[in-house]
């Protein structure tokens, strides 16, 4: 009995130590968030970091770096005064949806593909999302 008493007392007393070390892991992790987001000097140099050519999601700084990735975009003939030769084209509009068309079209999607009816939101103009959420209020 004595024996288990210790066996318990021990099991306990190592629950204890991993639940004290995880409370310190966790303060630990807590202040360096802390003083990343309240310290400008510290979220400067993480954001230099981040967006260096060692982060996850490197700046270009050359022409050439900026040709190799990114969206491809149309090049626009001189069309307007003042328009620089060589200048991407700007994305073009979509055509004015109808808000009943829109609705109706998503109402399928969601009937037929729910996982892929993301995209008909994405492609909605702001204003049609906004009316109805205004409609459901």
């Amino acid at each position: 009995m004595l024996d288990s008493a210790v066996e318990w007392g021990t099991r306990a007393t190592n629950l204890i130590q991993g639940y004290a070390n995880f409370a310190v892991n966790e303060r630990q992790e807590n202040a360096a968030y802390n003083e990343i987001l309240t310290n400008p000097d510290t979220l400067s140099d993480y954001t230099l970091k981040f967006f260096g050519p060692e982060g996850p999601y490197p700046v270009y700084e050359s022409e050439a770096e900026l040709e190799t990735r990114g969206y491809p975009t149309q090049q626009m003939e001189a069309g307007y005064q003042g328009m620089v030769a060589g200048m991407p084209a700007p994305p073009a509009a979509a055509a004015p949806q109808q808000p009943g068309d829109f609705w109706g079209s998503f109402s399928n999607q969601m009937d037929s593909n729910p996982a892929e009816a993301w995209r008909l939101l994405n492609q909605a103009q702001p204003q049609t999302v906004a009316n109805k959420l205004f409609v459901m209020e």
